[in-house]
């Protein structure tokens, strides 16, 4: 059954077979070295789950802010959670309908969130150690990069890639290794790193950021194929955060339990502050407002956001998430949770301005997308892709398979790119 929150007339509305609620509390929120692979035929889309899609009417949401929620990069989605600051909004209108355009079977879990180059073209990794450049209509391999990993039964390799404006795309391989590679799938260049890197990152596609497992945060210049390590500074002993920036000089990211501000000094780096509330280890990337405002995000008890000087700006309790913050362009954090809640605050205070929870609870590993309309899309651990609008109305939810970690990404055509862990690769539109 859905249900959701009174309609004007005090009636509750329903529907039968599904097994989803969505509660809507709300303010006033607004290959191998570049060797072509053949084609891989897609397969037929996965098989249907437990649920089927629904709608639910929820609370109004009020007047949406007039600002736009996400701002343009030189491709519609070019890095890990579509932007240096972590933004994760496309510039887009999202899918509605929640049909599956092609899916595939990579072989391997797919943890890694895809990203997209200027022609459209999908990349990803699995588990396997094994690069997809993914055709977008078809989901066939353009090329395959395989990093020979070396320890087949490691934890999963949740590292997007980065497509720089050139088209040169940048991957962390399991070997501790930075590999730059070009848009036909030829090695350019290699770089090692202290620890296995988490996604890099760039806001201006000559000097990339990225950190590594083992504490480590590296700046590198990037241009024509060619690359020059410009320093390496080491913020702890673990990190599985990657690194934000606001493309000014100022980056944070997670080591340990601890937030950590750095800044590029241009030929060093330098540790401006930590902040550290001893709250579970901070495994999931920080958020970044274009206000200055940074999320931590712990696996502990409460969230956590500071201000650019390092200060506290606003706690809140939370429940334990591996889900990275996403922030709006205009200063909107959605943060989900493991008790299957999407919670809308404004990052400037941390005050809530929606909430959109799952019943009965379906935990969210995923981190959420939002397009310009402001329309919400996130997997769950039960294998389900969903939509919801920004007045709670469930648009689709899609039963894709396996458990779904990898963070979603968004084409310039407004099709979602899902992976999941039983190695299914999915486009929804």
């Amino acid at each position: 059954m859905i249900v959701g929150s009174a309609a004007a007339d005090g009636t509750v509305p329903s529907r039968v077979r599904h097994l989803l609620a969505v509660a809507v509390v709300i303010g006033l929120l607004g290959a191998c070295g570049g060797t072509p692979a053949p084609p891989a035929p897609t397969s037929a889309p996965p098989p249907a789950g437990d649920a089927e899609g629904g709608r639910v009417a929820g609370a109004g949401l009020g007047p949406l802010p007039t600002t736009a929620p996400g701002a343009s990069t030189w491709t519609a989605w070019p890095e890990a959670m579509h932007d240096a600051r972590h933004g994760g909004v496309s510039t887009g209108d999202g899918p509605r309908a929640g049909r599956v355009r092609w899916h595939r079977a990579l072989g391997a879990p797919v943890e890694a969130g895809a990203v997209l180059g200027a022609d459209g073209t999908i990349y990803t990794a699995t588990n396997a150690g094994v690069l997809h450049a993914v055709d977008p209509a078809t989901g066939a391999d353009r090329w395959t990069y395989d990093a020979h990993r070396p320890d087949p039964d490691e934890a999963d390799l949740s590292v997007s890639a980065l497509v720089l404006p050139d088209g040169t795309v940048l991957w962390g391989t399991p070997a501790h290794d930075l590999v730059a590679l070009s848009p036909a799938g030829v090695l350019l260049w290699s770089q090692p790193l202290p620890g296995r890197a988490t996604s890099p990152v760039t806001a201006d596609g000559r000097r990339v950021y990225v950190g590594d497992t083992a504490g480590g945060v590296s700046a590198l210049d990037v241009a024509a194929g060619a690359h020059r390590p410009a320093w390496t500074v080491d913020v702890g002993s673990t990190s599985y955060g990657s690194v934000v920036t606001d493309g000014a000089g100022r980056l944070y990211t997670t080591a340990d339990t601890a937030l950590i501000a750095l800044d590029d000094l241009g030929a060093s780096g330098r540790v401006a502050w930590r902040a550290d509330p001893g709250d579970g280890i901070s495994e999931v990337s920080a958020g970044l407002s274009p206000d200055g405002t940074v999320l931590l995000g712990t696996n502990g008890t409460r969230e956590w956001a500071y201000r650019r000087d390092g200060t506290l700006r606003w706690s809140a309790p939370a429940v334990i998430t591996y889900s990275s913050p996403v922030v709006t362009a205009d200063g909107y954090a959605y943060l989900a949770d493991h008790a299957g809640r999407v919670r809308v605050v404004r990052a400037a205070d941390g005050s809530p301005a929606a909430s959109y929870e799952l019943h009965p609870p379906r935990q969210i590993w995923s981190s959420v997308v939002v397009d310009r309309a402001r329309q919400v899309y996130f997997g769950t651990q039960q294998g389900h892709l969903l939509g919801v609008a920004p007045d709670g109305s469930v648009l689709f939810d899609l039963p894709l398979g396996g458990p779904i970690d990898a963070y979603p990404a968004m084409t310039a055509d407004g099709a979602l790119i899902v992976g999941d862990r039983d190695g299914g690769l999915t486009a929804v539109t």
